[in-house]
């Protein structure tokens, strides 16, 4: 009867323990679950993703990738205020939704942390309440990346010819074969692009299904969807800059200058021409009122709520800024080249 009472102990013992195991694992699976976004999440906006994704903000809060730094990874508030450095990484292709950041690390930066990290390119998601926590989704040679809901999707520098979906804990993945794909633009979990394998018209790829249509026989270039409207670079017309209305067709030239680059914001579209006299240009959504922002040819074309922030051509580390609207000023953005210079004194 001792030996029965003890064998009964025995397995309530283990039943206990394996239920605790059990529970163990599934509290850790819980706690490490990273929460569904919102619908219709975008990591960035389609301008800024098209101009590298070099400056991303969420919440009044910027990131952005430090050109004296290395183009490191640097933090401020919108006004620029309290800049400081949280990763020591080149990064670019910034994305952010309300618990990480997304970033394509580029290579190696200058400073200290993250040692395990440093020598590793590849797509890579940090907390926004402790960036240094860093992951990596995908080790790859990429070139853009964009968050759409709960999913990434990237290309890779060696196969211009497939799109990668991968979701936000690293553990879903997914190719898709499609003709070389700039993944920047996306609305309603909806990714619009040219068709450069075919006929170059616009093209829409459902994230959810993952087939693709055609939106318009009208061959945009960069193409920029805000509801019914997109904004892009008409291929067959000089290159000119142009406004679409998706909904009954109707094609608007803004400006027939030679457009090589664009951003739009709330009130201007930023681009850059390439004619005989290059120039950074702004421009109202409507067509009106085209101002010169700076003669010459620049490059990174990023907006904020505040600035927009662009970089010369020919000297990538040199980094301008002017008012997102309002009057033109165009300053340096001293701020960045102090926070790197505080770096260095650390």
């Amino acid at each position: 009867m001792k030996n029965m009472k003890n064998k009964i102990i025995a397995v309530v013992i283990i039943v206990i323990v394996i239920l605790l195991c059990i529970g163990g694992v599934i509290f850790s699976k819980l706690s490490n679950r990273i929460p569904d976004n919102p619908p219709n999440t975008t990591g960035n906006t389609s301008g800024n993703l098209y101009n590298g994704g070099m400056f991303c903000e969420h919440d009044g809060y910027v990131y952005f990738a430090n050109p004296y730094d290395s183009n490191t990874l640097y933090g401020m508030n919108a006004d620029e205020t309290d800049i400081k450095k949280l990763v020591a990484v080149s990064v670019s292709s910034l994305n952010a939704d309300d618990n990480f950041l997304y970033y394509y690390q580029t290579g190696s930066g200058g400073g200290a942390g993250l040692g395990f990290i440093i020598s590793t390119t590849g797509i890579y998601r940090v907390d926004l309440k402790n960036p240094h926590n860093g992951e990596c989704l995908d080790r790859i040679i990429g070139k853009h990346l964009v968050l759409a809901g709960n999913y990434l999707y990237y290309t890779c520098s060696d196969d211009e010819n497939t799109l990668t979906k991968i979701s936000r804990d690293g553990e879903e993945k997914e190719v898709f074969t499609e003709p070389d794909v700039l993944p920047a633009s996306v609305q309603n979990n909806t990714l619009y692009y040219a068709n450069n394998g075919n006929d170059l018209h616009l093209m829409a790829l459902d994230l959810n299904t993952g087939s693709s249509r055609i939106v318009s026989t009208e061959d945009i270039y960069m193409p920029i969807v805000e509801g019914s409207i997109v904004y892009g670079i008409d291929i067959h017309d000089n290159y000119s800059l142009v406004r679409v209305n998706l909904s009954d067709g109707t094609k608007v030239t803004l400006d027939r200058v030679k457009t090589d680059l664009l951003n739009v914001t709330d009130s201007y579209i930023y681009y850059q021409t390439s004619e005989s006299t290059p120039e950074l240009r702004r421009i109202l959504r409507d067509g009106s009122n085209m101002e010169v922002v700076a003669e010459g040819t620049y490059t990174n074309i990023n907006a904020t709520s505040n600035y927009v922030y662009f970089s010369e051509f020919n000297s990538p580390t040199s980094i301008y800024k002017t008012p997102v609207s309002g009057a033109l000023n165009v300053t340096p953005f001293d701020a960045a080249y102090q926070a790197a210079l505080d770096e260095l004194d650390k």
